[in-house]
């Protein structure tokens, strides 16, 4: 039994379940006294509190269902229906499927960090406390700031989506009108618990992942010749496949608006400290990422590319759900009125898309403020007795009035570039947390521990990683490359200010605490740990393998009694 004998070592924390029945053996040996296990009030949870993660205030109410279909279709917001036309149209086909599938690495690669952190750190603060303690509190809050703003103005599109939508339908009803039904909406679900929305979510993913195989079906039969009065084609829009641009230059407009439809991948770094079995849940939503990334996005890009020439009128002429791929393709087919249906599909989505960014950003905030990373932040982390941190909620999903901005014709404008401007946020995120990875890992070897006790490794590490921080870093820096020759200083201005304003944040901050860089040494290895689903889960692990040892050894018995 691992035991703390002296207060200037290392201790193990222990969940309060072991940790009660084991108090008096602690005080029979003269170990130490039990008022003295330092961060108690952190790190242990009570039988009566085990629904409620001790760090955030959080409930835990997430199933492994919740958190797979989640991380499988949750995340899926309008652009992959519409925007996904914009992107088909400035790079062509090809540019479409080969940059989904770069960023699909990259999201891959991104995952597995994730999941050594997540699953041994459920109960922690998401990534703004792991670089805190595996990096540098100031290098913390610059990321998270990023994230922040990223979920910020993602907020506000999906809320300019979905009324926008709506108000092609009934255009008596303003849009601010709408806008105020479904935020008035939003603020009171987020008060029914995170259950309530897991729940939402798994069948609303579902419904997504129908839609999306149905939309698969009608390609594959309308390619086929299998409409009727309409020829076979085949991959005949694949002809063309860069659309009016060279290769390079396509890839680099499509890049950046890719980018954005796969943000939210990281989401399981900020619910793990929700999910009820996080060593269960965490590792199959980051094998499903997989299915996500080729049934979904290289399925949809493939499936747009095939059905709809990139050069299609209604790219220019038409707006909102009348310029989406899969309308075109329906109206090509010979179904005008299938608008109706796609726009139903796409006020699904901004339902699901708003949902989730609100859940997102106020559980940003919740981190951040337990974090001390913002002003007020005891105020901002306050949760209720359901675990419902309320005012985070109502703060984050004040700044969705950002939307009201696409209403005047000047402030439009304004509003595009807010949205775009945090293009740079998505890859700066991803290499932090990847480089966080691998800085964690070094200082767990260095403490002396082995790999194999990491409930779950990162894949090829470190080679997953360093291709991860890499090409984030990579493709951050080029996406404004397109606005370089002709020079569009406004959109270039646009892809880049994050990058000194991140500084600034990340300096503002270190001279303001006096943050250091954390020492390999000084790493805190133990802390947000959940030694009882660990116990459960080697537990089971040691039972798995000596069934298959059983087994082996009847068959070894059984060939030897025939010979």
């Amino acid at each position: 039994m691992l035991q703390a004998q002296q207060r200037d070592q290392p201790y193990v924390i222990y969940p309060a379940q072991r940790f009660l029945k084991m108090s008096d053996e602690f005080k029979n040996q003269g170990t130490v006294e039990v008022t003295e296990l330092p961060s108690l009030e952190n790190n242990l949870i009570t039988p009566t509190d085990g629904r409620i993660d001790p760090n955030s205030g959080l409930r835990r109410g997430l199933k492994t269902r919740h958190v797979t279909l989640m991380a499988l279709g949750g995340i899926i917001g309008p652009g992959s229906v519409v925007t996904a036309g914009v992107l088909l149209h400035n790079g062509g086909p090809a540019a479409l499927v080969l940059d989904y599938g770069i960023v699909g690495i990259l999201a891959f690669s991104l995952m597995q960090s994730i999941g050594e952190l997540n699953v041994l750190y459920p109960a922690t603060n998401g990534f703004s406390n792991h670089m805190s303690r595996f990096v540098d509190k100031a290098f913390a809050t610059m990321t998270s700031y990023n994230y922040l703003i990223l979920w910020i103005t993602c907020l506000a599109s999906e809320y300019n989506s979905v009324c926008s939508t709506l108000q092609s339908w009934a255009p008596q009803i303003p849009m601010y009108g709408y806008f105020l039904i479904f935020w008035t909406y939003f603020t009171v679900f987020q008060f029914l618990g995170v259950a309530t929305y897991g729940e939402a979510e798994f069948w609303l993913a579902l419904f997504k992942i129908v839609m999306f195989i149905a939309f698969y079906f009608f390609v594959l039969v309308y390619m086929c010749g299998g409409i009727p009065n309409r020829p076979a084609f085949g991959f005949h829009n694949f002809n063309e496949p860069w659309g009016d641009n060279e290769p390079i230059k396509s890839i680099a407009t499509v890049l950046t608006g890719v980018s954005t439809a796969y943000v939210g991948v990281e989401l399981l770094s900020l619910n793990a400290a929700e999910t009820k079995e996080p060593q269960k849940a965490i590792p199959i939503a980051i094998r499903q990422t997989v299915i996500r990334i080729l049934f979904i996005f290289i399925g949809l890009s493939l499936s747009y590319g095939i059905s709809v020439p990139y050069d299609s009128p209604e790219f220019v002429e038409s707006t909102g759900a009348l310029r989406a791929p899969m309308y075109i393709a329906l109206k090509n087919a010979g179904w005008a009125d299938g608008r109706h249906l796609v726009n139903s599909f796409i006020v699904i989505i901004a339902f699901s898309s708003v949902n989730s960014a609100i859940y997102i950003g106020t559980r940003t905030i919740v981190n951040m403020a337990n974090e001390d990373m913002l002003p007020f932040s005891k105020f901002f982390a306050r949760t209720n007795s359901k675990g419902v941190p309320y005012v985070a909620a109502i703060a984050f999903n004040l700044t969705g009035f950002i939307a009201l901005m696409n209403l005047g014709t000047g402030a439009s404008t304004a509003f595009t570039y807010l949205v775009n401007v945090s293009g740079v946020s998505t890859f700066f995120v991803w290499a932090a947390i990847s480089f966080t990875q691998m800085r964690f890992r070094r200082g767990w070897i260095r403490s002396g521990r082995s790999v194999d006790d990491l409930p779950y490794k990162c894949w090829l590490y470190p080679y997953v990683p360093i291709f991860s921080v890499f090409f984030n870093i990579f493709f951050a820096f080029i996406q404004g490359w397109t606005y370089l020759k002709p020079f569009d200083y406004k959109n270039f201005v646009d892809c880049y200010i994050m990058f000194p304003v991140s500084f600034i944040c990340f300096f503002v901050y270190k001279y303001w605490k006096n943050t250091t860089w954390v020492k390999y040494e000084d790493m805190d290895l133990d802390s947000g740990r959940r030694l009882d689903l660990e116990d459960i889960a080697k537990q089971a692990k040691q039972e798995h393998q000596l069934e298959e040892k059983t087994f082996k050894n009847k068959v070894k018995t059984m060939f030897s009694d025939w010979l």
